[in-house]
């Protein structure tokens, strides 16, 4: 150590005396604040500069001239004419951006140079004679931006100590367009007098941080303090809740800087536990020159404050700015003299051409008196307090982003979209939210508690239950960032729970809130999680009446079928009265038998057709080459009869089949009352449905009826009190899962959805917003549709009051009547004519013979025939074997 000491103390002794070779004495002065542990780094930091040179022929003369954090700027102005009575060739500015300021104004007409090493709020605060030994703050703003951008907050709180000289107001409009071009925004900013200027700073703070709307974000960004008002600022905060849980807080360089210099460690672990902070990063820190200057600080430093203890006290970067800043200076003088035999050349101009590498990097000014803004300058630390100090997160490099450490900096590999793990206020390691913990209201009082069902556990907490508040529940899985919430249950109206919003008695309001522009003027919703609509619910009327069997067929229908009937069964007497003995008789035994044998065809005409015997029990009609049979109603025996009884079979076929299928579907299909003009109908009583009804749907007031509960519609439907109900169609499905009795009629009057609230323009509503058309898109909304409304909509009734459209009417049968009128006709004619064309009977003898060369159906034996003579063709009469 030793070694590398006097090696480093030798090279600059001899490049010193090499360089000064000649010059004349160089007097600087300072200004420094010593009650600041930063000010005593600069103050020490620029006494080893000066010794470095004292042993040349050309020594530095450095005046200290030490102030207190009550100064002024004027007692700034009064230390500087003093230094420049004294004969100082150039001053060192140490303080803030205002002090350097005011020393700028008090060497103005001397035009002695400033080398002032406080933080620059723009490249643009240009100064007569002044030379900034610090980066100008952009760098700075696009840092912190960087780190808020990479915990996704939006919208942040910003703090500020204002200065006389406008400063203050430069650098927040360089967050600001920082924050911008990040995707984030200041919401709230706070600007703070300077505490010098006012009698009560407590309580000043205090009503201050007492005023932030609660709505707000609670990401606060600290970019301008003085030490004085960190340390109530803080206290205060943690007195007011605001370093809790869910609460962020970022500072600046400015604010970091005092970690190490001016704060305790008892303050620091009572006061800011979580907060993250920037140090501007020096990355000669690793060369052992640096480890040189760092030796001789710490014993001088150790020394000259009487601080006690084995701690090792690195030099700061303002320390090592502070040891440049004399180097630059003294290479300034000497290059003025050397040069001065050519011509007149200021100190000023001879710092501004200086261009050396010192500790903290290679060293040169703009024509403006800046230090260059440059990529691989503007890097800076990213701390974490936590305990009595702080932790590395990280580093961040312009132009790249963040690093894990030095190493990975330096050689501009690994780049890290987040920092390490961070210990945030309160305790927690899940990122906040930044919006504290939010009141969320809920309706207490709700008509379907499937939505929202206000419960409490075994202690007494709000624990509500219902499809909503699941929904509320899914969104904070999927968000970003941790939400602190707690419930609150309200009475009233929803349109009194929306407002509560707005006067921020609530932060957001969770559960079945319909969307509607009039709410929407002062508050924000999130995109619809579940589609809403205004339908009208009416009773279902019993189908279940004693004939209900003629409802398949029109009156007209059922009266041709009756005609056709009596007119077939004439036909059918008068073609069998001779031919078949079971129409001899008395005129009552006559009719019997044909009333009967055309009822035969009715009803034992659609018999099992696979039976492998005929048994005398059957129940189909037998047909053989001569005679067709009807079990328990004899023989048909006259082709003619045969033809018209078949033609009347498929007749009764498709009649009976028509019938059998209308009546099923008229027994399965339930009918809607019809709604009268003029009735009553009821409704929730919400104020947006008494107005849909009587400003859209034109409804008198005297007509609708106010009901709070599910089961008073019931008993009004009941009493008679309302023949028709409007619900939302959530609601609606609810109730038609409990009460089957009920159906949807009518258009669906569409609304604009269920949403929760937000504030006006609130970014957490568009975080939900996100969420939400995520879970519509993966599922999850159907499935806890699924799991509170096990009804749909779809399965109610087709909304339909027109009662003959369920009977068939003649127009579906007329056709078919007109068939076998016709042919039970033309056959009549042809019998009563006495027509005996030979050809004309032959055919219907080969028609009904030609039956016996089908095949015969398995298990059934067709009997045999016995040939007719010509006697009995010619009288009709048939002669068949018995049926088996």
């Amino acid at each position: 150590m030793f070694a590398s000491q006097n090696l480093f103390f030798s090279i600059l002794f001899l490049s010193s005396a090499l360089f000064l070779t000649g010059a004349a004495n160089i007097n600087i002065g300072a200004i420094v604040n010593t009650d600041l542990r930063i000010g005593r780094e600069q103050k020490v930091a620029m006494e080893i500069a000066a010794q470095h040179f004292n042993s040349s022929s050309s020594p530095i003369f450095l005046d200290v001239s030490e102030l207190n954090s009550s100064s002024d700027p004027f007692e700034v102005i009064t230390r500087a004419k003093d230094l420049i009575s004294w004969g100082a060739e150039a001053i060192i500015g140490t303080g803030t951006w205002p002090e350097v300021a005011a020393l700028s104004k008090a060497v103005d007409t001397s035009r002695i140079p400033v080398l002032s090493l406080a933080p620059t709020p723009t490249s643009s605060s240009r100064m007569p004679s002044v030379v900034q030994m610090s980066y100008p703050a952009t760098g700075e703003a696009r840092c912190l931006a960087a780190i808020i951008r990479s915990f996704n907050w939006r919208r942040v709180i910003v703090i500020y100590e204002k200065d006389i000289y406008g400063s203050s107001s430069r650098v927040l409009a360089l967050f600001s367009d920082a924050l911008r071009d990040s995707g984030s925004q200041i919401d709230y900013q706070i600007a703070f007098p300077p505490l010098a200027t006012v009698s009560d700073a407590t309580d000043m703070i205090r009503r201050t941080l007492k005023g932030i709307p609660r709505q707000l974000s609670k990401v606060f960004l600290l970019i301008r303090s003085s030490p004085e008002l960190t340390v109530e600022l803080f206290e205060q905060a943690k007195e007011l809740g605001m370093m809790a849980k869910d609460h962020v807080w970022i500072v600046n360089d400015d604010v970091t800087a005092l970690l190490d210099a001016t704060l305790t460690p008892f303050f620091i672990s009572s006061y800011m536990q979580g907060v993250i902070g920037i140090s501007t990063f020096v990355n000669n820190t690793t060369t052992s020159s640096y480890h040189a200057f760092s030796s001789v600080f710490q014993r001088r430093f150790k020394q000259e404050y009487e601080l006690k203890g084995e701690h090792r006290f690195e030099p700061g970067r303002h320390a090592v700015r502070a040891y440049d800043a004399v180097h630059a200076i003294a290479y300034a003088a000497a290059a003025t003299a050397n040069k001065a035999e050519n011509g007149s050349v200021t100190t000023l101009q001879g710092i501004l051409s200086t261009k050396f590498t010192g500790l903290s990097g290679f060293i040169e000014f703009t024509r403006d008196g800046f230090l260059p803004e440059r990529r691989d300058r503007s890097a800076f630390r990213v701390l974490n307090v936590v305990g009595k100090s702080y932790k590395d997160l990280g580093f961040w490099s312009e132009g790249y982003g963040f690093f894990e450490n030095e190493t990975d900096m330096s050689r501009h590999e690994r780049v890290v979209d987040v920092l390490r793990p961070v210990f945030w206020p309160g305790g927690t390691d899940k990122i906040p939210g930044g919006w504290g913990t939010l009141k969320i209201g809920i309706p207490k009082a709700t008509t379907f508690d499937q939505f929202v069902k206000v419960e409490y556990d075994t202690d007494g907490n709000l624990q509500p239950t219902g499809f909503c508040i699941d929904v509320f529940q899914e969104i904070l899985k999927r968000l970003k960032y941790d939400l602190i919430y707690e419930f609150q249950a309200f009475d009233g109206s929803y349109d009194d729970l929306v407002n509560k919003v707005p006067s921020q008695e609530v932060d957001a309001v969770v559960g079945d809130i319909t969307i509607l522009a009039k709410r929407a003027v002062n508050a924000t919703f999130t995109v619809p999680f579940l589609s809403s609509g205004l339908s009208m619910l009416v009773p279902v009327k019993p189908n279940h009446t004693p004939w209900m069997f003629m409802k398949p067929f029109t009156k007209e229908v059922w009266l041709l079928i009756l005609a056709t009937l009596v007119y077939t069964a004439g036909v059918v007497w008068y073609l069998e009265r001779e031919s078949n003995p079971v129409f001899h008789g008395t005129p009552w035994v006559q009719l019997g038998a044909t009333v009967w044998l055309i009822l035969s065809t009715i009803f034992f005409a659609h018999g099992e057709q696979n039976r492998s015997q005929l048994p005398s029990r059957s129940i189909f009609v037998c047909l053989t080459r001569n005679s067709i049979y009807f079990p328990r109603a004899g023989r048909v025996y006259s082709y003619y009869t045969k033809t018209v009884v078949i033609v009347w079979l498929v007749v009764v076929l498709i009649l009976t089949t028509s019938f059998t299928a209308n009546l099923s579907s008229i027994l399965t299909i339930e009918k809607l009352e019809p709604v009268p003009p003029g009735s009553r109908v009821g409704c929730d009583g919400d104020s947006f449905v008494l107005k849909y009804l009587q400003e859209v749907l034109l409804y008198k007031n005297s007509r609708i009826e106010r009901i709070g509960e599910p089961e008073e519609y019931v008993k009004a439907f009941k009493s008679g009190n309302i023949t028709a109900a409007y619900l939302e169609t959530p609601y609606l499905r609810v109730f038609l899962s409990q009460h089957q009795d009920f159906s949807v009629i009518g258009e669906t009057h569409r609304l604009g959805g269920f949403g929760f609230v937000f504030p006006k323009h609130s970014l957490l509503a568009d975080d939900f917003s996100d969420v939400i058309l995520q879970l519509a898109e993966n599922g999850t909304l159907k499935e806890l549709e699924n799991k509170w409304f096990t009804f749909t909509l779809s399965n109610s009734p087709s909304p339909d009051n027109n009662r003959e459209r369920d009977s068939l009417s003649l127009d579906c049968f007329w056709l078919l009547f007109l068939f076998t009128g016709c042919t039970s006709t033309i056959v009549l004619l042809l019998n009563v004519t006495g027509t005996s064309v030979a050809v004309l009977r032959r055919s219907f003898m080969v028609l009904w013979r030609s039956t016996t060369n089908l095949s015969p159906r398995e298990g059934l034996e067709l009997p045999k025939v016995v040939p007719m003579s010509s006697h009995q063709e010619d009288t009709h009469h048939a002669n068949t074997t018995d049926v088996v």
